[in-house]
C-alpha cells in the first residue's frame, strides 16, 4: 500500500519542490504511463496504468526524501514495474530518464548536495529490482517449461507404447496375412493369420520368401509389381495372386503391398478369396433365386428370356396362376400355404422335367414357364392338361389333402424383336383373361384384345392427370316418363374428353378405375357437381340420378360425404337419387348394406342398378326402402318378342314391383319399339341414346330440361 509523503507543514513533501502539489504528480505519472504504453502492450486500461504509477511515484518520493535513501524501496518499486508487464524494449530506460529528471529538481538547499547521489542510487536499486524480477520471472518460466516438456515427452512414450501394443493386437489378431518383407521378398515377420492362409507352421514360414509360396505361373508378374512399387511407379500394389498351399493346391487371394517408411522393407496383406467367394455365390443366388421354392426369380427369368430370344428353336412362354392358393392361406395358415407352394414349384419342375425348360417363381401365387420347343415338346393344351392334372392331385400337408389347379396365359412362337418385360406383360395380360372366366382355364395372347387391355389400363393410370387438368367432365341424360315423353329428371355420368382419343365411353375406364382410390373420390365430386349443376339449371324440383360403383358404396365415408354436400346443396335430399349395383348388394356384407340404409334415411332416393337377373334381387326390396329400380340392360336389349320367356318373367317381375310402390326404370333404351313395349309392360321411366341422339350426354343442364318433352320416343 503507498504511504502518504512526509508533508512540509504546507501541504507539500518534505525536502522537494516541484512535485510537493498532488497536480503535478497526477501529470507525473501521467506522462509516465503513456511513454511506457508506447514501449510495450499493457494488459490494463489507460486509467488504471495511471493509478499503479502514481502509486509507485509517491513510494519513491518517500525513499528519496528520508534522511537515507531507502534503496529496498526502489528495488520493490522495479519489480512492480516487472509485475505491471512495463517489460518492453526500452520501458526500463524511458522510466529512468523520465525519474531522473523528476526527482532532481530543485530541492531544499540543505539537502542539494545529496540530491544527485541519493536519486542514483535510488534509480539504480530500481534497475536493479527490475532486472531481478525478470530474471526470476524467466528462470520460473523455463522450468515451467521444462517440466511442460519432461510431462509431453512422458505422454508421447506412454502413447507410443499403447499405439505399439494396438498394433500389434491387430498384426496378430488380423483375419488377413500380414507379412513384413526385406527388398528381396525375404520374411521377416509374419502373423498367424498368413500362416494359416498358406498351410504352413511358423517355423515353416520364418527365414523363408514370400515369392517361393506364389504360383510359379504367377511369380514373375507379382516381382514385377515389387519392382514397380521399388522405383516408385505404384504407391500400392494390389494384385490376385495364387499361392500354393502346403499340398500343392493353388489357393486364390488378394494381395496388396506397400513400401514401409523409414525403410527399404515392404509390408504386405494377403486375404483368402475363398469365403468371399462362397459369399458372393451366396449372395448371387439370392438375388436370382426365390427363398421360399429355390426356383430362379422374375430377374432371372427375364435375363434368361432375353437370351432365348437369341436362340434359333421357337419358344413358349406360360404365365401360371395358381387358384385358390389364398383359400389355403387364409383358411390354414400362412405356413401350410408355403408348403403348398413349395409343392407346387416343386411339381411344375416335375412336369418340365424332360424340357430345355426353365420354371421361376414371380411372387407370391404367381410363376413363369419357358420352355424352348423341340420335336418331342407337347403342345400347349396337352402341357397345359399336364400341370394341371398333376397339381389337382392331393398333397398331405399335417394331415389334410390340398390340391390346386392354375390359370395360365400363353405367348407362343415368341418373336424375336420383343422386349422381355414386353412379353412378360403380355402373358400376364392373356392369364387374367382366363382368370376371369374361371379356374384352371387358359387363354393365347390376343395382340387385338392385348392392345386393346393395355390401353384401357393406360387410361386409368392417366385419370388423376386428366381429373386435375380438368379433361373429366360431367355429363346428363334425360330422365323421361315414358307415358308422355316429358323429362321429368337427369341421369349424371361421368364424362372423358380425352386430347387424342375424343370423348371416351365410360365403359372403357370405369370398371378398371375401381381398383383406383381415385373413384371414390370422384363418386363425391359427381354427386356434388350434379347438385350444384341441377340448382343452377333449374332443376332444383327434379330428381338427379348419380350411379354408384360397387367400390364407392363401400366407401365407410360415403354417407358423410353425401350428407355434407346435401348441408351446401340446393335441392333436397328426396331430389337425389342414388344408383346402387344390386349385384354388389346381394354379394356384400352388412357394411354395405348399412351404407345403403343409412343412405335412405337421409332421405335420398335408393335406385337398385342392374335389376332383375340375379335370383335373391327381390329380397333386397324387403331389406331396403328402396325407391325406384332399373332393369339389367341384357333385358332391356332383348329382342321384344311377345313369345320370349326372358321377356314373360321380365314383364311379371315388373308387376311385382309395381305393387311394393317402387318406380321401375328403363336404361340404355335404344329404339322407340323398346321404349313402347316397356312401356306396355309396366316401366315408367326411360333413358338411353334413344333421348339423347347421337351427341350423347350434355353438358349443360339447362338445355336439357329446358327442352321440355323427349321427342324420339315418335321415331327410330
Amino acid at each position: 500500500m503507498t504511504r502518504p509523503l512526509p508533508s512540509d507543514g504546507q501541504g507539500r513533501p518534505a525536502g522537494t519542490q516541484p512535485l510537493a502539489s498532488r497536480r503535478e504528480r497526477v501529470k507525473l505519472a501521467r506522462k509516465w504511463a503513456y511513454l511506457v504504453s508506447s514501449t510495450t502492450y499493457l494488459p490494463l486500461s489507460h486509467d488504471q496504468i495511471e493509478r499503479e504509477l502514481l502509486g509507485l511515484l509517491d513510494r519513491l518520493l518517500e525513499a528519496v526524501a528520508g534522511d537515507r535513501p531507502a534503496t529496498e524501496i526502489a528495488a520493490e518499486v522495479g519489480a512492480e514495474l516487472v509485475r505491471l508487464h512495463c517489460v518492453g524494449k526500452t520501458s526500463l530506460q524511458c522510466t529512468v530518464d523520465l525519474l531522473a529528471a523528476a526527482l532532481l529538481a530543485p530541492t531544499d538547499p540543505r539537502s542539494a548536495d545529496r540530491l544527485p547521489e541519493r536519486v542514483a542510487r535510488l534509480l539504480g536499486a530500481l534497475a536493479s529490482g527490475y532486472v531481478e524480477a525478470i530474471r526470476s520471472a524467466t528462470v520460473e518460466q523455463r522450468g515451467t517449461s521444462d517440466q511442460a516438456l519432461l510431462n509431453a515427452v512422458r505422454e508421447s512414450q506412454r502413447e507410443w507404447r499403447a499405439c505399439e501394443a494396438q498394433l500389434d493386437e491387430i498384426f496378430l489378431g488380423s483375419p488377413s496375412g500380414i507379412a513384413v518383407t526385406e527388398p528381396d521378398g525375404h520374411l521377416v515377420r509374419t502373423n498367424p493369420a498368413l500362416q494359416r492362409i498358406l498351410d504352413r507352421t511358423p517355423s515353416e514360414v520364418a527365414d523363408g520368401n514370400l515369392f517361393d509360396f506364389v504360383h510359379e505361373a504367377d511369380r514373375r508378374l507379382l516381382l514385377d509389381g515389387y519392382r514397380d512399387l521399388r522405383d516408385g511407379k505404384l504407391d500400392r500394389l494390389r494384385s490376385r495372386p495364387r499361392f500354393v498351399t502346403k499340398d500343392g493346391d493353388p489357393l486364390q487371394a488378394t494381395l496388396t503391398a506397400s513400401l514401409l517408411r523409414g525403410s527399404h522393407g515392404y509390408v504386405t496383406i494377403v486375404s483368402d478369396d475363398a469365403e468371399l467367394t462362397l459369399l458372393q455365390n451366396q449372395l448371387r443366388h439370392q438375388l436370382l433365386h426365390d427363398m421360399l421354392t429355390g426356383l430362379p426369380n422374375r430377374q432371372f427369368f427375364s435375363t434368361h428370356l432375353e437370351h432365348v430370344l437369341h436362340l434359333p428353336n421357337p419358344a413358349t412362354l406360360y404365365h401360371v396362376d395358381l387358384d385358390g392358393l389364398s383359400l389355403v392361406t387364409d383358411g390354414l395358415g400362412r405356413k401350410v400355404g408355403d408348403s403348398l407352394l413349395r409343392i407346387a414349384a416343386d411339381r411344375l419342375r416335375s412336369v418340365v422335367a424332360g424340357e430345355n425348360a426353365m420354371v421361376a417363381r414371380f411372387e407370391s401365387d404367381k410363376f413363369g414357364i419357358l420352355i424352348e420347343n423341340s420335336a418331342s415338346t407337347p403342345d400347349v393344351v396337352t402341357m397345359i392338361e399336364r400341370i394341371n392334372e398333376t397339381l389337382s392331385e392331393p398333397a398331405y400337408i399335417d394331415g389334410k389333402g390340398l390340391a390346386l389347379t392354375a390359370s395360365f396365359g400363353v405367348v407362343e412362337d415368341l418373336p424375336r424383336t420383343a422386349e422381355p418385360a414386353e412379353l412378360l406383360c403380355s402373358a400376364d395380360l392373356a392369364m387374367r383373361r382366363a382368370k376371369r372366366k374361371g379356374p384352371g382355364r387358359w387363354e393365347r395372347y390376343d395382340p387385338v384384345w392385348d392392345g386393346r387391355a393395355r390401353e384401357a389400363i393406360g387410361l386409368v393410370a392417366t385419370m388423376p392427370g386428366a381429373w386435375e387438368n380438368g379433361e373429366l367432365g360431367i355429363g346428363y341424360e334425360p330422365l323421361v316418363r315414358l307415358a308422355d315423353g316429358e323429362i321429368v329428371g337427369a341421369e349424371a355420368r361421368l364424362r372423358w374428353d380425352h386430347p387424342e382419343l375424343g370423348l371416351l365411353p365410360s365403359e372403357r375406364y370405369l370398371e378398371l378405375a375401381e381398383r383406383t382410390a381415385l373413384i371414390g373420390a370422384l363418386g363425391a365430386w359427381l354427386v356434388e357437381r350434379g347438385c350444384t349443376d341441377m340448382a343452377a339449371g333449374g332443376g332444383a324440383d327434379m330428381p338427379l340420378l348419380v350411379p354408384l360403383t360397387p367400390n364407392q358404396l363401400a366407401d365407410p365415408r360415403l354417407a358423410g360425404t353425401i350428407r355434407g354436400i346435401l348441408d351446401g346443396a340446393a335441392p333436397g335430399p328426396g331430389r337425389l337419387w342414388l344408383g346402387l349395383p344390386a349385384g354388389a348388394l346381394l354379394e356384400a356384407g352388412h357394411e354395405i348394406v348399412d351404407n345403403a340404409r343409412v343412405l335412405a334415411d337421409l332421405g335420398i332416393g335408393v335406385v337398385l342398378h342392374d335389376f332383375g337377373v340375379t335370383p335373391g334381387e327381390l329380397t333386397l326390396l324387403e331389406d331396403l326402402p328402396v325407391h325406384t329400380v332399373r332393369l339389367d340392360s341384357r333385358l332391356v336389349w332383348h329382342s321384344v318378342d311377345e313369345d320370349s320367356l326372358v321377356l314373360a318373367g321380365a314383364r311379371n317381375l315388373i308387376a311385382l314391383v309395381r305393387q311394393a310402390g317402387i318406380t321401375v326404370l328403363a336404361g340404355d333404351l335404344e329404339t322407340s319399339a323398346q321404349a313402347r313395349w316397356w312401356r306396355r309392360a309396366g316401366v315408367e321411366l326411360g333413358t338411353g341414346p334413344l333421348f339423347t341422339g347421337e351427341e350423347g350426354p350434355v353438358t349443360d343442364i339447362g338445355s336439357l330440361i329446358g327442352g321440355g318433352r323427349a321427342g324420339p320416343l315418335q321415331g327410330r
